[in-house]
């Protein structure tokens, strides 16, 4: 997968095939009728069927895989990277053998990696997301003495576990999992320094998308677009390389107009005088 460079990242457009997503216009179930043209901007289309919602309980494998079974039996045809958002390795094997390309895998590999030897089997890419506690509980009074240095040492871990397994590091995808068991001011400051994480060489992904700290005056999910471009913004000058979004012609409008503004030449006012 060809990340692109200097404000062009890549645009990973949402679909839960869930009834309980925290932001409602994207609480879907199998039943929906997909229109393609809905996706026309999305380079990756992330596909979900467990809800990761902070509060969020587990479902069974069960259900995981007739969700993604159901949607399999609509035989449809995306033009674009598919990735399939499971932390369940059956779910993912099911995915990859009908038509996925990666993984995104909110425990990056589980405490037993078995979805990394999964993606070392396939040959594909994964995105591994740093996340304290589960989605149950993680948002149970999270803290950290240095949010940075504790999602730099969990990705150097993981890392190495990926390589000793044979993983690409070109393969690898590094998520600091905005809104994953972390307060406001530990989102705040990992988007302050993501560009700490291209020390490790490996694109970045961020997902903001209408998430509660971008919440102003205690508005809800569908009040935080505004909120949500604003930081995408910042994200993107800080270097991210891939954007998880509910709105993906709002978020490639964006991406357009910063593409086009920063592809202008820098002013030089002695060229005034020649």
């Amino acid at each position: 997968m060809q990340i692109p460079q200097n404000n062009h990242p890549l645009i990973m457009g949402i679909v839960n095939l869930t009834p309980d997503s925290f932001y409602s216009y994207s609480q879907n179930d199998t039943s929906k009728t997909f229109d393609e043209l809905e996706y026309q901007y999305a380079d990756i289309i992330d596909f979900g069927c467990e809800s990761s919602r902070p509060g969020a309980k587990p479902v069974s494998e069960n259900v995981e895989l007739l969700r993604l079974t159901d949607f399999l039996d609509k035989d449809l045809h995306f033009d674009k990277i598919l990735s399939i958002d499971t932390y369940k390795p059956k779910v993912a094997r099911l995915a990859l053998d009908n038509g996925f390309n990666m993984i995104n895998d909110i425990t990056s590999g589980g405490d037993d990696d078995i979805m990394l030897h999964l993606a070392a089997e396939y040959d594909c890419p994964i995105i591994l997301m740093h996340m304290k506690g589960i989605p149950a509980t993680m948002q149970d009074n999270p803290f950290y003495d240095d949010i940075i240095r504790d999602i730099t040492y969990f990705f150097e871990k993981k890392l190495k576990i990926a390589e000793n397994l044979g993983i690409k590091r070109k393969n690898i995808i590094l998520d600091p999992g905005i809104g994953f068991g972390k307060r406001a001011e530990d989102n705040n400051m990992i988007l302050n320094n993501l560009e700490t994480l291209k020390q490790f060489n490996c694109p970045i992904l961020i997902g903001l998308s209408r998430k509660s700290f971008l919440s102003v005056n205690g508005d809800g999910p569908e009040s935080r677009l505004p909120a949500t471009l604003g930081a995408t913004v910042l994200a993107i000058q800080k270097g991210v390389d891939i954007l998880r979004v509910h709105d993906i012609d709002e978020t490639y409008k964006l991406k357009t107009i910063l593409q086009r503004i920063s592809n202008l030449k820098s002013y030089n006012p002695a060229l005034l005088y020649k």
